[in-house]
């Protein structure tokens, strides 16, 4: 949905406003505004508005829905599940309300700008069926729907010309029937598949659903492990499901990662729990192969070290493989032919998707037994294997990658080609010390054998999205370029202290995909149009860290680096301070008045509120894990505290969480005042963040004189208490 006045910005800008000169219950004084959002989808006559109540600082209160209608499960208002409320957004939807009928002419003017918006985004006059008179429905202010509700309402209304109400319909070999309300992994499974189709606030939401699940619930894992196998069965019902069930595999394995390196209790025993049963169920008890590669390599791609039930059960699944007829090989058909005829049949064209067919092979096999395999393709006479072999460099297991880099040096210089010579230059800063010096003694020894080292194409049109850095420290970019045919979608998910955590290259076929990706990223304010050189900083910083902790990008980030045109990223360290300067420098040369004592006060005393008012940019920002647990279970056992947040608790918080941490935050303002610089349209000044970022930076000022730090300190708190209640609630 977009606010009325984007759709029509020349349009005459009337909007129903709030003064309070008084506290009225639990809405402070103030003066509130009341945007009306609208869909703009094409032949989605959904006849719903949403209302966002925004402060006299434009920071969004409360999110409403409603619709158009005497009747019906959406009728509302209702204050909107997917999307951030304040404390007191109960009472402001309930003041909406008593406007709307208050106001008969509101109405009218709503119901017009409604035809006017689907006249636009249909190309054709409105012909749905007469709205009621404006006055005619008594609205009345309703519970929230469940958030099923609203993900089946926004998946009905992305897809045009579906039934208003679906019949329920069995769903082969279950006993379930569509609309039921399902429990546990099943929901989720539900929800993901709603919400991939969705608002990204939506899954957001859902995201975060999922987290407070997983710690309240010591065996979900073995759950899920256990629903796959059916599931995968109702292929092809269910392919959307599937898919669902397979992202949020995805994400429990980087749920439980995460939490295991936050030192949490328990992390680490749910993880081999988890494993044990994809072992079991996935790899041993159940005959798809499919869903066994597809786990595999998923597992893969998540960077957790296996157990060795689970790699005892992959190298099973990869014997009991070799029976499909469509996986068999000729008789007397060596390695090589083997692998090439299997690409072939499975139609893989680019050496980096055949990359990833061979790290889920070599995900499934014996260790000892890489190395011979990788060397047999870096021989071959095909070309295209050998390409395929070189990017097995960039293996996430640094012992094999550091024997690839041996095999490389051991080959004929001649047997690197021009494509595998232009990515070692462009890498080899990339690599740790041991793997770089094999990877220049490759390209010397490429470049005596006369080898031409490959040109790069030209860039192509570049559009770049970043979100904001979460609270483990991570931060997504969006890459969009446009080519002759579609478009290529590369995603980069950075970590902070880690370096590239993981990179993938997509294709989107049409404008109208593309369209629909980008409206998706816009919706919220966490993930902002960036600039490339924003991009570029944090791509090297990034390169920086990984070096530093031996981590080195997979190999899609080597084609995302070939796509942009970028053969020169280099890991290069935050220089914080030197940051600052130059941020400082520009204030200075642009607004030098922001920089007065007044600006610097107001930005640290607003930086309180941010938590809450910008929940999609700063909401998970908290410490976490076993460690943060630990400090502050300790400090409400000596201090008796078991409600509310005590004055020792959060000074116990500072103390030995928040200040020996202190660099690592002053890096992650200073890269969020980056962000904020950068972005097109950017939730908040950037000169505010600055301010927070330098009173950081200044070590006379102790964190917990910046109200922003003091609110992290507190919800710090908070998650710790609702992790216990939750944790004693499933006991």
């Amino acid at each position: 949905m977009k606010p009325y006045r984007e759709i029509f910005p020349n349009a005459e800008q009337q909007e129903v406003t709030l003064e309070l000169p008084r506290k009225s219950g639990r809405i402070p004084k103030g003066n509130y505004s009341f945007l009306e959002y609208y869909c703009t989808e094409p032949d989605d006559d959904c006849r719903q508005v949403m209302v966002s109540v925004i402060n006299e600082k434009s920071r969004p209160k409360a999110t409403i829905r409603f619709a158009l209608d005497a009747s019906g499960a959406f009728t509302g208002p209702y204050l909107d599940p997917a999307s951030y409320q304040s404390p007191y957004a109960q009472d402001l939807a309930q003041t909406f309300t008593d406007l709307l009928n208050a106001r008969p002419e509101w109405q009218q003017r709503i119901q017009r700008r409604y035809r006017e918006v689907r006249e636009l985004a249909d190309k054709k006059p409105y012909s749905g069926r007469p709205f009621p008179k404006p006055g005619q429905i008594r609205y009345r202010l309703t519970p929230s729907p469940e958030l099923e509700d609203v993900l089946e309402e926004s998946l009905k209304h992305g897809r045009p010309g579906a039934s208003p109400s679906s019949p329920s319909v069995k769903h082969p070999g279950t006993g379930l029937l569509k609309g039921d309300a399902a429990t546990g992994m099943q929901r989720f499974v539900d929800l993901y598949a709603k919400a991939q189709s969705g608002p990204v606030g939506a899954l957001l939401a859902v995201q975060e659903e999922l987290r407070r699940h997983l710690l309240a619930d010591p065996f979900a894992g073995e759950e899920l492990a256990a629903l796959l196998p059916p599931l995968c069965r109702r292929s092809p019902q269910d392919d959307e499901k599937i898919d669902a069930a397979l992202r949020l595999l995805h994400d429990m394995l980087d749920f439980y990662q995460v939490e295991i390196e936050g030192g949490r209790a328990g992390a680490k025993s749910q993880m081999e729990r988890f494993q044990g049963a994809l072992a079991r169920r996935v790899m041993m008890e159940n005959q798809d192969v499919d869903l066994s590669l597809a786990v595999a390599r998923i597992l893969s791609e998540s960077r957790v070290e296996l157990i060795a039930e689970l790699r005892d059960a992959e190298k099973r699944m990869l014997r009991a493989g070799t029976d499909r007829t469509d996986l068999q090989a000729p008789e007397e058909e060596d390695l090589l032919t083997g692998i090439a005829r299997s690409l072939k049949a499975m139609g893989v064209v680019s050496p980096f998707a055949g990359a990833d067919e061979i790290l889920q092979l070599s995900a499934a096999s014996d260790a000892e037994l890489r190395a011979p395999v990788i060397s047999e393709l870096m021989t071959a006479e095909d070309p295209f294997l050998r390409e395929i072999a070189a990017l097995m460099l960039f293996h996430p297991d640094p012992a094999h990658a550091l024997e690839v880099s041996r095999l490389l040096v051991a080959i004929e210089g001649g047997r690197i080609g021009p494509e595998t010579l232009r990515r070692l230059i462009m890498a080899r800063n990339w690599f740790p010390a041991d793997v770089r010096r094999n990877a220049d003694q490759a390209i010397t020894n490429a470049r005596k054998a006369r080898v031409e080292c490959a040109p790069l194409p030209k860039p192509l049109p570049l559009t770049v999205y970043a979100s904001s850095i979460d609270g483990s420290g991570a931060q997504n970019f969006q890459l969009l370029l446009q080519e002759d045919a579609g478009f290529s979608s590369c995603l980069i998910l950075l970590k902070q202290g880690t370096g590239v955590a993981a990179s993938s290259v997509s294709q989107i076929k049409s404008r109208p995909e593309r369209d629909k990706l980008v409206a998706k990223l816009a919706h919220g304010s966490s993930c902002l149009e960036s600039s490339p050189q924003y991009l570029d900083l944090r791509v090297c910083q990034a390169l920086a860290d990984g070096v530093a902790n031996g981590i080195t990008p997979n190999h899609w980030f080597v084609r995302i680096a070939e796509l942009l045109g970028r053969d020169r990223w280099k890991g290069t360290p935050l220089d914080a301070g030197n940051e600052l300067l130059l941020l400082r420098d520009e204030i200075d040369s642009l607004s030098p008045a922001l920089l007065e004592e007044s600006e610097y006060k107001a930005a640290l005393e607003e930086s309180g509120l941010w938590l809450l008012d910008f929940p999609a940019v700063f909401g998970s920002w908290a410490e976490t894990g076993d460690a943060a647990a630990g400090e502050v279970d300790a400090a409400m056992t000596m201090t008796g505290t078991g409600r509310g947040v005590d004055a020792s608790v959060i000074e116990r918080v500072f103390t030995n969480l928040l200040e020996p941490k202190r660099d690592a935050w002053l890096d992650r303002l200073v890269f969020e005042t980056l962000w904020l610089r950068h972005a097109r349209s950017a939730p908040l000044n950037w000169q505010r963040m600055y301010h927070v970022a330098q009173a950081v930076a200044d070590r006379t000022v102790a964190l917990k004189e910046i109200p922003l730090m003091m609110a992290v300190a507190r919800r710090t708190v908070e998650l710790y208490r609702v992790s216990r209640k939750e944790g004693e609630g499933s006991k």
